[in-house]
């Protein structure tokens, strides 16, 4: 699964990377440690519009949910999505349709187990550029307050055997797209060729100290051990 994730480039960087721009007054700030559990707005670029990159809050919350309550539980059980069963799911079928995604990431991070001993690593690709994940949106209006919550999730496929000796317990690592194959994802649910490019897109990655989550947001988090 992708719980945690690095988005440490600055602006600048990420819009010509993507050739796309931030959409006007974007709440973006470079963090090297963003964690899916603190529902934190990461940048993302969607099919309807390809040219602009916004910020959407991590946790996908259907558009037909009733109210604030259950809004709030199903957006924690939605960081990931994965893919083998999405086009199912009543969460994420009408989203991988219709309403797909990049997510905009520098590197993310996962636990390699050794009996009691876990530890982190921080994963990432050659030159540490970024790159995207495949991933599913979807906007809900909260009746109450009017107010709508644009949310997505990331779409999970089985490890490929380089992340399957670091995410050695449950061995699923997140879709990474290639710069082919990102245009293509928002055109169309090209399932099968994503999971194809994820599974052999090549990543590097290093371990770094367990308490890396107390550093702040400075290089200190990624720094290898």
């Amino acid at each position: 699964m992708c719980f945690n994730i690095s988005v440490a480039k600055k602006k600048k960087m990420l819009e010509q990377r993507f050739e796309a721009e931030f959409e006007p007054h974007a709440l973006f700030e470079p963090e090297f440690f963003l964690s899916a559990f603190t529902h934190p707005s990461v940048p993302v670029i969607t099919n309807d519009e390809p040219s602009v990159i916004q910020t959407y809050t991590w946790g996908l919350i259907p558009h037909w949910v009733r109210n604030e309550d259950q809004a709030a539980d199903i957006s924690t059980k939605t960081f990931n999505a994965r893919v083998e069963t999405a086009g199912v799911k009543p969460s994420f079928r009408d989203s991988l349709k219709s309403q797909r995604c990049l997510v905009l990431v520098d590197g993310f991070y996962e636990w390699q187990t050794e009996g009691k001993i876990k530890t982190p690593y921080y994963i990432y690709k050659d030159g540490s550029e970024p790159f995207a994940f495949a991933g599913i949106w979807n906007s809900w209006v909260n009746t109450h307050t009017g107010e709508i919550h644009k949310t997505f999730s990331i779409l999970t496929q089985d490890a490929n055997p380089f992340m399957s000796q670091i995410h050695n317990v449950k061995k699923r690592q997140p879709i990474i797209l290639t710069p082919e194959t990102e245009s293509l994802w928002l055109n169309e649910p090209c399932v099968d060729l994503i999971k194809q490019t994820g599974y052999e897109t090549e990543l590097q990655a290093h371990a770094i100290d367990k308490k890396f989550r107390t550093f702040g947001n400075s290089l200190d988090v990624i720094k290898p051990v």
